[in-house]
């Protein structure tokens, strides 16, 4: 029987009573209709990293100034922090939540700049307990996916060897990406960890050679990284000219450590990433740079920042022109014929579709002429293996062919993609071959519903601008050209991550709980519902601020 304890009068001269029991005592949770459920969603960072980083968790601990534990959250997916930090083109921040409030986080600055203070602290690697293990892997290609995969096969604890067939490893990030993009100083200190793993680099190793191939026999699984790393010939006539060549040639040759200088007017024929660096190059070996394309600037698949940096540069852009022949004197370049295009229908990619507009052809004066419309396999190594089709390797998930043992990721198998995307396809190759080699099923992935802005309660995060760091597009040298955060900036810009989807013990769900249904449970120190008194209200769940607590259907009683 509940005691009741008279009062003097209400508003309304009405008798008023109040229970003098404890709240504790009401099971309220009888009238529940909705659990609550503290969950933890991934966030969009996470789930759009091409390379599996855990970003949300390396970002958190970058937040509270603990470099170490950030730097290694990165490495158990991505063994290249500081290349990524500075060449990624960041799709985590493109679907970042931060966006519904101000700007997304710089998450690839802040990447950076973990790596960059953690060499200075001298900080080493994780220690790995891994057990020796002897069967063999062999990996063909010395670029992003290559060493990827090296790296995670070695942090499992097998002997790995590298064959490449350049002088030294790296290969596109290396003899493809600019110095003013990625020094080589960062480069060099990133593969010399892998050394430090035991990883064997053998260079000068043409896989794909009629003689004199390296024997791969021993070895008990194969991972082809070859990468596409010829350029495609962009068959127009003319192009055996004096003058004409590819861009990634020109990139190859600056990048080994020549490069002439370049006098006169340079045509760059492309709108892709590689088409902008060799129009960069070009600019600052003394070049005067036109890019020409078939369809618009905002329709290059070239990242805007890089076209943003050509412009400043001051690289000119010809837009929707199509080249339709070089023409020369005595076997030299000395203009391109052009048409010009508008644009039409959309096609596969979305893009409108350029069309030649019927009479409108003109000769553009050139010196000469750097093409840069795609890249291709070596097909000589497709061949050894029994597995070229269509000029490209196929492969599944985790990089399996239709051969056993033989694996294959990268460029070579998904076509031209990102440094990111190469580094994810090498360490899911490594979980395929750890598989196969020991003889286990692979793991399925599951999927999760990302956590949007509708999830979140943005009332709880003050607007607050995004961290850019300096720089200086200087076309006459190729110093580094974008600065990277200092680790106080660094700090202060991972603390504008929402941390979507996981819970920070922010304690609005135990303060807002009007049953005191949230406790905390002392072993763990996370907070649970205790589902005797809670009535499905709602209210915690409301004011989570990222998205960590669920309303579920109760089942019926």
């Amino acid at each position: 029987m509940v005691s009741i304890k008279p009062l003097r009068s209400g508003p309304l001269g009405t008798p008023m009573a109040v229970s003098l029991r404890s709240t504790r005592e009401l099971a309220t949770g009888n009238w529940r209709t909705f659990r609550p459920e503290r969950v933890e969603r991934p966030s969009p960072c996470n789930l759009d990293c091409p390379a599996g980083t855990d970003v949300r968790a390396f970002l958190q601990f970058a937040a509270e100034g603990d470099v170490a534990r950030a730097w290694h959250t990165i490495r158990r997916h991505n063994p290249f922090p500081d290349i990524c930090g500075r060449v990624c083109y960041h799709p985590c921040e493109l679907a970042c939540n931060r966006t519904a409030l101000d700007e997304a986080v710089n998450i690839h600055a802040i990447e950076r700049a973990v790596a960059s203070e953690a060499s200075r602290r001298r900080i080493g690697p994780e220690p790995i307990a891994a057990p020796a293990l002897s069967p063999r892997v062999g990996i063909v290609g010395a670029g992003p996916a290559g060493l990827s995969c090296a790296y995670h096969l070695a942090r499992r604890g097998y002997p790995v060897t590298v064959f490449d067939d350049n002088v030294e490893p790296g290969g596109m990030l290396r003899y493809g990406i600019p110095r003013y993009r990625l020094p080589r100083r960062t480069l060099d200190r990133e593969i010399a960890m892998l050394s430090r793993m035991g990883i064997t680099f053998i260079s000068g190793a043409h896989v794909g050679a009629t003689r004199g191939a390296p024997d791969l026999s021993s070895y008990a699984a194969l991972f082809l990284a070859i990468g596409a790393q010829r350029a495609k010939r962009s068959r127009v006539p003319g192009e055996s000219l004096r003058g004409v060549r590819s861009g990634l040639d020109l990139l190859r040759e600056v990048n080994a450590g020549g490069g002439a200088p370049i006098v006169g007017r340079t045509i760059v024929i492309g709108g892709g990433n590689t088409a902008i660096d060799a129009a960069r190059v070009a600019r600052r070996l003394g070049a005067d740079v036109t890019v020409a394309y078939r369809r618009s600037t905002a329709d290059m698949p070239a990242h805007p920042d890089e076209v943003a940096q050509a412009r400043e540069e001051g690289i000119d852009f010809a837009q929707y022109v199509a080249p339709m022949k070089f023409v020369g004197s005595g076997g030299r370049l000395t203009g391109i014929e052009c048409q010009r295009m508008r644009p039409g229908e959309p096609d596969g990619s979305g893009r409108p579709r350029p069309e030649p507009i019927p009479g409108s052809t003109f000769t553009i004066t050139a010196d000469q002429a750097l093409t840069a419309i795609g890249e291709e396999v070596d097909v000589e190594t497709l061949h050894r293996f029994a597995l070229s089709n269509g000029g490209r390797l196929r492969a599944d998930r985790w990089g399996r062919t239709s051969r056993a043992g033989i694996f294959a990721g990268g460029d070579a198998a998904t076509g031209a993609g990102t440094v990111a995307e190469a580094i994810g396809s090498g360490r899911r190759a490594a979980d395929g071959i750890d598989a196969h080699v020991q003889g286990r099923d692979l793991v399925k992935e599951g999927t999760a519903e990302r956590v949007g802005p509708p999830d979140l309660n943005l009332f709880y995060f003050a607007p607050h601008p995004r961290a850019i760091p300096p720089s200086v597009s200087d076309p006459h040298t190729f110093d580094e050209v974008v600065a990277g955060l200092g680790w106080p900036q660094a700090v202060a810009e991972a603390q504008r991550c929402f941390t979507c989807g996981a819970c920070t013990a922010c304690d609005n769900c135990y303060v807002f709980c009007p049953d005191a249904a949230i406790v905390p449970n002392r072993a763990t120190g996370a907070y649970e519902v205790d589902l005797t008194h809670c009535k499905g209200c709602g209210i915690c769940a409301t004011e989570c601020p990222r998205g960590a607590i669920v309303l579920r259907p109760e089942e019926q009683r």
